[in-house]
């Protein structure tokens, strides 16, 4: 307590309370500028260099006889304690007394950044983070891809330069390197896992320049080589600054472990990792605290001691005291707690600190009762979720991540794939918050369609040139490493996955044994998860981990006795608003038949959300639209599973006026954590939504913030940035404080304003804060001036276009030998229909729309000269008859494709007693 008349609290009182009181203090009398908060504003100031500076300054403060006090700063200074005369309540205390370090700050605001290899963009603009290099982005199939950098400017104090200050990084994909004044500090390999950069030995007092080069060029050893996504560069998630002593905690160093986790008691074991740079013997003390997560009540406490050695690195276990009747964890009452690890010295100063999510709950695979979460059957009921939105592309803020979370918890579901790498630290903490179980994936990914060259991300998901394998082996290997030490905390995880389809490639066995290799590598980080090979439908894949996870016709494969999921369902392409209903694809008829099996734990939709992806129009398979809105198929999931009525659909009426609204009115903090969520709706005069559709332009009107596009953005019908069925959306976010008015437009009817108010930042000045550039969209396109620009161009080594068949997923009329033989690129196998099957067909799913140029049918059985009929389709539904002729090797069928053919699925119809050995597909010239 702080002694009568506001003076200042003794040193020991205010160590005792340290944080959560001072922040209250702080938050009401603190100066933020770039992210940092100064206290009180009389201490710090802006450099005058310009916005993208954080100042560093020790000032004089004054108490009762004006006597000298030194003030204590963090965080780089993030806080400066002292007392003000006149000012009741305010504090201070030495830095020797209280020293406090080990806390992370948000580093977003007031970045520069040019593009290096794009002629034209080379000069500097100013840019927040989280950002990438293709903003604004709206699911183009191509991408720029190159390098670009980012710098940021550093004032350090000379009384700094014996604590630790790092840099870390939430992601950058998919190489960085980070330099210190010109000198290299670090380099990260891989596009999905944060990092941390040691500045500390670069640093000197004064000005420090800070600079992140990225780099996206595809490359054959780094993973993933394929997938169908884009993969654009940048710094796309947080950034952080963090502060601490020479002993401190490696980043992800507390692994927090519930060796019981019952309803009547609970048992914690924190593991947590130690190092001393201090360059002599050092005596720490381990010290945790855990919390409920909501009511913040303190209900367990432990420490141990330790001696380090100069250099030294240890890993301390604490076992704390059993706690009676905890509240677990589970999707129906995800019940959360908080762990604080902190190391003190001999005194009881703080020298690092982190923070982690701990749940109480047990977890069990079973083969004839699902998974078992505290005991009790859950069947997970999800959706697969890319992690890049509308105009932002892959850099999304934390409450962009919390609200994709939210809108498939409010379709019902319990569960997310993470497809198909480890998504951001806020999309965990917005599963553990809102009971949402997650599967968090690797990043070894193949897609169909592949080609055998080391190009591009349509290439062969493990490489065809042995030089290179061992290095893509090492990548793989860092990268999984890397997303279990980050998230195995979180309860919401429940299974791992080291792949996605591993078995495009012609090196199958070299890929099984990758798997089998990551596998082990998860279960000796974390013995506590069951872990797969996801998509593995193919080749034996199914069999290599704790379960087995099928995508498309895998959800067909029975394994009775051994746990297994339908980790892919569905894909059915459309544009909002799409029809009112799931498509279950290769489920159909055992939804259709009401018929469950005891050894499947769970399904997952593909997909969740509309995304970027190299395959063009492959990208719309999601419940919602890539702005966010809900399709009708999304409806249609809340009604079965929530039991909550679709809305009525609009109608063409005549559009009178615009309706404006935003998920919430308040950013904050405007750091680029937050945002809001803006939507348009065309209304007739009595304010019905209507489905007519007309340009809509929303402008800042005053004040801070943007759109990916500026200080403005126009949805125009029919073109990428769309507005569909009346209705349109964009997520809006602000780096200053002060309140924005937003307006929406259109010709010939009466728009509509809304009102941001955006906090916790630096106040913006209109004609002093850094405006904010006019970023107009332009569909990007690739220049072949360099190979590592060329999206899917050239052929297959041999001069041949790829096999679209080839592993793709497939079906039948009837089965005596499996569909799956006819596309698994090997012809002695084959499908054969059963001798009952009258009217046998055999039927292909590309999974993408293509343009087509030749189809082959190699025969199987008794063809008797016959020439099959070969369909085409691009809905499964309504099928065009392809002219055909006898196949050269003489038994089957090929076809030469029209001009301007195209389709994503293809089927054979043959007759009694007549297989398919394999069929091939190569697609036109073009995309």
């Amino acid at each position: 307590m702080a002694p009568a008349g506001g003076g200042i609290p003794a040193a020991r009182e205010f160590h005792e309370r340290r944080i959560p009181d001072w922040l209250k203090f702080a938050e009401k009398r603190c100066l933020s500028i770039n992210g940092f908060h100064f206290f009180p504003e009389f201490l710090c100031k802006e450099y005058p260099g310009g916005g993208n500076v954080f100042c560093l300054k020790e000032k004089e403060a004054r108490q009762g006889s004006l006597s000298m006090l030194k003030t204590v700063a963090f965080m780089l200074g993030v806080a400066a304690l002292c007392l003000q005369a006149g000012v009741a309540g305010a504090f201070a205390a030495s830095a020797e007394e209280v020293p406090l370090v080990g806390r992370r700050m948000v580093w977003n605001r007031g970045w520069e950044f040019r593009l290096e290899d794009e002629p034209g963009k080379e000069e500097w603009r100013t840019v927040h983070l989280p950002h990438t290099f293709s903003l604004p982005y709206f699911m183009s199939d191509a991408f720029y891809t190159g390098r670009g950098t980012y710098r940021k400017t550093l004032v350090m104090p000379e009384e700094w330069k014996e604590n630790k200050v790092f840099l870390d990084c939430g992601a950058a994909f998919q190489v960085a390197e980070v330099m210190v004044n010109g000198r290299a500090a670090g380099r990260h390999e891989g596009g999905y896992t944060s990092f941390r950069t040691d500045l500390t030995p670069f640093l000197k007092a004064g000005r420090n320049e800070i600079a992140v080069r990225v780099d996206n060029t595809w490359s054959p050893r780094i993973a993933p080589r394929a997938g169908e996504h884009t993969f654009s560069g940048g710094l796309y998630r947080n950034v952080w600054l963090h502060a601490a002593s020479p002993v401190h905690i490696p980043l992800h160093g507390v692994w927090v472990q519930t060796p019981e986790a019952g309803a009547g008691r609970g048992r914690v074991r924190i593991l947590t990792d130690v190092k001393n740079d201090s360059g002599r013997v050092r005596k720490v003390t381990v010290r945790h605290t855990v919390r409920e997560g909501k009511s913040g009540r303190t209900v367990l406490n432990g420490e141990k001691g330790v001696e380090l050695s100069s250099g030294e690195a240890v890993q301390v276990s604490v076992d704390l005291p059993p706690l009676v009747n905890p509240k677990l964890w589970s999707p129906s009452s995800p019940n959360l707690y908080r762990v604080v690890t902190e190391l003190a010295d001999d005194r009881g100063n703080v020298l690092d600190r982190a923070e982690n999510p701990l749940g109480f709950r047990t977890l069990e695979l079973t083969a004839d009762r699902g998974m078992l979460i505290n005991g009790k059957p859950v069947y997970l009921q999800g959706a697969n979720v890319h992690q890049d939105h509308a105009g932002w592309g892959d850099a999304v803020t934390d409450a962009g991540a919390r609200r994709d979370v939210l809108l498939m918890k409010e379709a019902g579901f319990n569960f997310i794939r993470g497809s198909h790498y480890p998504h951001s630290r806020a999309f965990l903490d917005a599963c553990d918050r809102e009971g949402m179980c997650m599967l968090n994936e690797g990043i070894f990914w193949g897609m169909g369609g592949f080609k055998e060259q080391d190009r591009y991300w349509n290439c062969d998901a493990y490489p065809s040139d042995e030089k290179n394998r061992d290095a893509f082996e090492e990548s793989c290997v860092r990268q999984v490493r890397e997303m279990v030490l980050e998230f195995r905390n979180h309860p919401s995880v429940v299974i791992w996955s080291i792949s996605n389809e591993p078995f495009f490639t012609r090196h199958t066995e070299e890929s099984r044994a990758l798997c089998s290799r990551l596998i082990a590598l998860v279960k000796e980080l974390d013995p506590s998860r069951p872990v797969c090979a996801g998509g593995g439908q193919r080749s034996g894949f199914d069999g290599l981990g704790d379960l087995a996870a099928f995508n498309g016709d895998g959800a067909r494969q029975k394994t009775p006795g051994r746990p297994s999921m339908v980790t892919e369902y569905g894909s059915v392409s459309c544009r909002r608003p799409g029809a009112c209903s799931p498509g279950w694809g290769d489920m159909q008829k055992d939804k259709e038949a009401g018929i469950t099996h005891p050894w499947r734990i769970g399904e997952a939709v593909w997909c969740g959300f509309d995304h970027g992806s190299i395959w063009a129009s492959g990208g719309r398979m999601g419940i919602v639209d890539y702005f966010r809105i809900p399709k009708r198929a999304w409806y249609w999931y809340r009604n079965e599973f929530r039991n909550v009525p679709p809305p009525e659909w609009p109608e063409k009426g005549t559009p009178a006026q615009l309706k404006l609204s935003a998920d919430k009115k308040v950013i904050s903090p405007a750091d680029g954590t937050d945002d809001v969520h803006v939507m348009v709706k065309v209304a007739d005069a009595s304010g019905r939504q209507l489905s007519n559709s007309v340009p809509v332009t929303l402008a800042v009107e005053s004040g801070p913030g943007e759109f990916p596009t500026g200080k403005s953005i126009t949805f125009e019908p029919g073109t990428d940035i769309d507005i569909v069925d009346g209705c349109a959306a964009i997520e809006f976010r602000s780096y200053y404080a002060g309140e924005t008015v937003i307006r929406a437009s259109s010709p010939g009817l009466r728009g509509d304003a809304i009102r941001i108010v955006s906090r916790n930042a630096p106040a913006y000045v209109s004609g002093k804060s850094a405006e904010t550039r006019e970023r107009p969209y332009k569909r990007f396109t690739v220049q072949d001036r360099d190979a590592r620009l060329q999206a899917r161009g050239g052929k297959e080594k041999g001069g041949e276009e790829p096999n679209l068949a080839a592993f793709r997923p497939c079906a039948a009329s009837s089965n005596a030998q499996d569909a799956m033989k006819a596309s698994d690129g090997d012809d002695s196998s084959f499908w054969m229909p059963s001798s009952a099957d009258k009217a046998p067909w055999w039927r292909l799913d590309m999974e993408f729309e293509f343009p087509l140029s030749r189809i082959e049918v190699k025969g199987a059985g008794d063809w008797k000269g016959n020439i099959p009929a070969v369909q085409a389709s691009l809905d499964g539904k309504n099928w065009k008859v392809l002219q055909a002729e006898p196949h050269p090797a003489g038994t089957g069928a090929a076809v030469n494709c029209p001009p301007g053919s195209r389709a994503r699925y293809i089927r054979i119809q043959t007759a009694p007693g007549q297989g398919v050995a394999e069929v091939s597909v190569r697609p036109a010239g073009g995309r």
